[in-house]
């Protein structure tokens, strides 16, 4: 049984219905799409973001390993429209495993996200 059958068994029972939007098509996907929740220090596009600060505005995609996701791909979850921040694949024995992603809302640009942190620390 290849590697990445047991995460695709676990991803169809118990992954969220995704919607990936990709050169003008849409695919239906399933994934783990939960709150990123970390409270060290993050750098999500070179920007630092303070120790401890956490909103809830980013989330964390774990998705199959043959959907690769790329910055600025929109993916729609529960009817939410993200935007891919950074991804990348995850590979061991010569397959895509599994693709995880931070996902942004597309209804807050990053400039404004950061301007609402660096606003925080004044």
């Amino acid at each position: 049984m290849r590697m990445n059958s047991y995460l695709d068994r676990a991803l169809r029972k118990f992954g969220n219905t995704v919607h990936i939007c990709r050169n003008g098509r849409t695919e239906v996907s399933k994934a783990f799409v939960q709150p990123l929740r970390r409270r060290h220090r993050l750098y999500i596009n070179d920007r630092y973001i303070p120790a401890g600060y956490f909103d809830n505005r980013y989330l964390l995609y774990i998705g199959p390993g043959d959907k690769p996701l790329k910055d600025n791909m929109r993916i729609v979850c529960n009817g939410t429209a993200y935007t891919v921040v950074t991804a990348e694949s995850f590979a061991a024995h010569d397959e895509d495993i599994y693709v995880w992603a931070i996902l942004m809302p597309v209804c807050r640009s990053k400039e404004d996200y950061y301007d609402l942190i660096d606003r925080k620390q004044d």
